[in-house]
């Protein structure tokens, strides 16, 4: 008899500890989600021509890149400028944005332009400190938005 209770005992253990332990160790972890949109682009700086060394034109060049859908979904972009500077902005733009390569599986949004910013009296240093150009703000036509920005302090 009190073999018969250790077994039942020693069974009741065993579900046990098999029923905790699926419970437990099972994946609760919901999938990340992929990235719907990616950034691949340059930004100059330099003096304008004509315009001495007291203003600065930040010219870009951007590519987005996503699932043909994704891409087709775009309804905007802006590019963005760092607010705190916004009032030393003398011109915006032109900005020029065209989807490319429409016929293949790998359509992407190609997105230029330039600033012209009043930095006078600025060194070079103070100039690149101030993160004039940020990156792009996406809208897409269910109104969603993205925002993609540049590392400004990338790993040296």
């Amino acid at each position: 008899m009190r073999k018969i209770k250790i077994k039942r005992l020693l069974l009741a253990c065993c579900v046990f500890t098999i029923i905790f332990s699926t419970f437990s160790c099972s994946s609760n972890q919901s999938e990340i989600p992929k990235e719907r949109y990616s950034m691949n682009g340059s930004v100059s700086m330099g003096a304008v021509e004509g315009g001495g060394l007291d203003k600065t034109k930040v010219a870009y060049s951007v590519a987005i890149s996503g699932s043909k859908q994704d891409i087709e979904n775009i309804d905007a972009q802006e590019p963005l400028v760092n607010a705190e500077y916004y009032d030393l902005m003398l011109i915006n733009g032109p900005h020029n944005a065209e989807i490319k390569g429409k016929e293949t599986e790998n359509p992407y949004l190609e997105i230029s332009g330039s600033f012209v910013f009043d930095t006078d009296g600025k060194s070079k240093e103070q100039i690149d400190a101030m993160n004039l150009f940020q990156g792009i703000k996406i809208v897409d036509k269910d109104k969603e938005e993205y925002i993609l920005s540049f590392d400004h302090n990338p790993a040296k």
